[in-house]
């Protein structure tokens, strides 16, 4: 089953994009672009759970944290309807600058094609929280 890989040149340290991949109200503003109103619940500890809620308090989709491992790699591994999936958010520094390299799957390739939109708007939404960021607290 195909995988969904994109990858963005950010103008932020590593740390401002770690920084709204894992705060709470910043990861509310890019997971917008998934569905107004989505957050996420979770401890941020690996092996612990994590949940992905509507604005209704519906969950969307639960999984686990597979990967933690700060300014560096965020993985969330989830089993349910659509099969055995994560998401893979990994941050590679070079210089003054950071990649993010983005991962979800394995999935049906309808699946994909449905969330490669949204996927590409939210990671250009974690670039631009970040930047922003960065530009604020003069990191950049």
């Amino acid at each position: 089953m195909p995988i969904l890989t994109r990858s963005l040149e950010i103008d932020a340290p590593a740390t401002e994009v770690w920084r709204v991949l894992t705060t709470p109200d910043l990861v509310r503003e890019w997971a917008a672009a998934y569905q107004d109103g989505l957050f996420i619940r979770t401890s941020w500890r690996e092996g612990e759970p994590v949940a992905w809620k509507t604005a209704s308090g519906d969950t969307r989709s639960e999984g686990r944290v597979a990967a933690f491992k700060p300014e560096r790699l965020l993985k969330f591994d989830y089993a349910g309807d659509r099969g055995d999936f994560s998401d893979t958010f990994e941050i590679v520094a070079k210089e003054n600058r950071t990649w993010l390299n983005v991962t979800t799957g394995p999935l049906a390739q309808s699946d994909l094609d449905a969330l490669e939109r949204q996927t590409e708007d939210a990671i250009r939404e974690i670039k631009s929280l970040a930047e922003e960021s960065a530009q604020i607290h003069g990191l950049r």
